[in-house]
């Protein structure tokens, strides 16, 4: 009898958090079915279709598939600048899961000041934004806010040409300087996963590291065998995130997102080919959508049974 009450306890417990995620949600729900659904409809029509702006405004063609096959066979720019963002996510992915995750890890220990530091490492994500993100890129007068060059690119060459007498090959190098390059980039990008990360590490109940300790488990047992199980819910969380904030990140001719600068160069630039950049915008969403399912495949359906 105890026991099915505790059932119809736990049972109840997960409706009410049901019925909260959904609530959460619904603003969501709401403002994309008002405000999005009939651009998201209109926008893979004119991908099956050639556009052009006539007299009395857009004016279609159809033209089935033929969008698509232009762009993987014979746009050789599209591909390229798909694989550039695509190493690009992976790269941030690995990167900054893994320092988030160390990060939080020393933030969620007591010390003093320790709040402090959590705010010094958000602070990149407020001077990546809006005006103070456009006054600092242009006091600093270059584009290493976004990722896009490196106002230290003298000490970056010197560091290339001491490498390359030591003997390090060009493709090793190019990875070590896009990396050195991107450290900014990578601050700013880690402070809302670090975030996430404190936070799931602060849900952990203390009476399993001190069974874990009982049992005789030292600090590198317990990280792997107590706090990875416990936290793979927040790094399923954020490696979503980080797809998507990479896929998403703004990008010019020179650097940055250079699929997001393409899809906008060639819907709104000179030539205007809106059935060209349809196309482009959701061949780059089905390898983002492909990305977030294989996450899901590898990480989300455990996260979910250990959350449950």
């Amino acid at each position: 009898m105890v026991e099915k009450k505790k059932r119809a306890g736990a049972s109840g417990l997960i409706r009410r958090q049901q019925r909260a995620g959904y609530l959460f949600v619904l603003p969501w729900i709401i403002g994309f079915l008002i405000f999005f659904l009939q651009p998201l409809v209109e926008s893979f029509w004119y991908s099956l279709n050639n556009v052009i702006m006539g007299a009395g405004g857009l004016e279609t063609g159809y033209v089935g598939l033929d969008n698509f096959k232009y762009l993987i066979l014979q746009d050789s720019s599209f591909l390229t600048n798909l694989l550039t963002v695509v190493q690009n996510m992976l790269l941030q992915v690995c990167i900054c899961t893994v320092l988030s995750l160390f990060v939080a890890v020393i933030l969620v220990q007591k010390f003093r000041g320790r709040t402090l530091y959590r705010a010094i490492f958000f602070m990149p994500i407020i001077l990546t934004s809006g005006v103070v993100y456009s006054m600092v890129s242009n006091a600093v007068g270059s584009t290493a806010l976004n990722g896009i060059g490196n106002a230290y690119m003298p000490g970056a060459t010197a560091l290339a040409q001491l490498l390359l007498k030591g003997g390090v090959s060009k493709e090793v190098l190019g990875m070590m300087i896009g990396v050195v390059d991107s450290i900014y980039a990578m601050a700013a990008n880690c402070g809302v996963p670090i975030l996430l990360f404190i936070s799931g590490l602060q849900k952990i109940p203390e009476n399993f590291y001190e069974a874990a300790r009982i049992e005789g488990a030292g600090s590198w047992e317990i990280f792997w065998k107590v706090t990875i199980p416990k936290v793979s819910p927040v790094i399923f969380l954020n490696i979503v995130y980080i797809i998507v904030d990479s896929c998403t990140a703004y990008g010019t001719g020179e650097g940055g997102n250079v699929m997001i600068a393409a899809i906008q160069r060639i819907g709104f630039g000179k030539t205007m080919q809106f059935g060209t950049s349809a196309a482009m915008a959701w061949m780059y969403f089905a390898v983002i959508a492909f990305f977030l399912l294989l996450a899901y495949l590898l990480l989300g359906r455990k996260a979910n049974r250990i959350e449950n």
